[in-house]
Order: structure tokens, then C-alpha cells, then sequence
């Protein structure tokens, strides 16, 4: 997973919080999630351009001061891009190779 890129579907609507929570509505599942203030984080860099070990590295950089490690924040981030998968809330970018 660590090679792969997501973003969030086009379909989705949301908004972020001041207190750095997401409220997300997903027009496909017919449903509203909420996610917290560390998920939010990993939210904001899901634009299909970063890899996720790219947004772990950004992530590990805003936590080591606070004494955090990088195999901690590579099993959440990965646990969170799953489950937003898995509720149709982001999709994979697969790059198309030419034949």
C-alpha cells in the first residue's frame, strides 16, 4: 500500500471542522462520517498526488517531536486509508500504462 496513491471521490462532500475533525457525507453509502483530528490530517494530503509512504513521511515530520514513530503512523495511516476505501469514501489512483 505504501507505493499506491488516493484521493477522495468526486462525489463525496465535506467539510473541515476548526478543531481539525472532517464531516464527510457520501452520497453513494448514504451516510455522514466524522473522523478525527489525526485522520483529518492524513485527509488533507489525500489529493492523488502523494504516495502514502510520502504522507506517512509529512505525518512522521509533524510527530517526532512528540516522540511518535513511523511505524506507529504508517499502521494507523494505512488503517484509515482502508477503512475510507472500503466505505467508497476514496478510490485508488491507478496510473494507465501505455501498451
Amino acid at each position: 500500500m505504501l507505493d499506491q496513491r488516493f484521493r477522495i471521490c468526486e462525489e463525496i462532500a465535506w467539510r473541515k471542522m476548526k478543531d481539525g475533525t472532517v464531516t464527510i457525507v457520501s452520497p453513494r453509502a448514504e451516510k455522514i462520517v466524522s473522523i478525527n483530528r489525526t485522520a483529518g490530517m492524513i485527509w488533507d494530503l489525500l489529493d492523488g498526488t502523494r504516495t502514502v509512504a510520502e504522507i506517512v513521511s509529512a505525518l512522521h515530520e509533524q510527530f517526532k517531536e512528540e516522540g511518535v514513530d513511523r511505524a506507529t503512523i504508517e499502521r494507523d495511516t494505512c488503517e484509515i486509508i482502508q477503512s475510507l476505501v472500503e466505505r467508497h469514501i476514496v478510490e485508488q489512483i491507478v496510473d494507465s500504462v501505455p501498451p
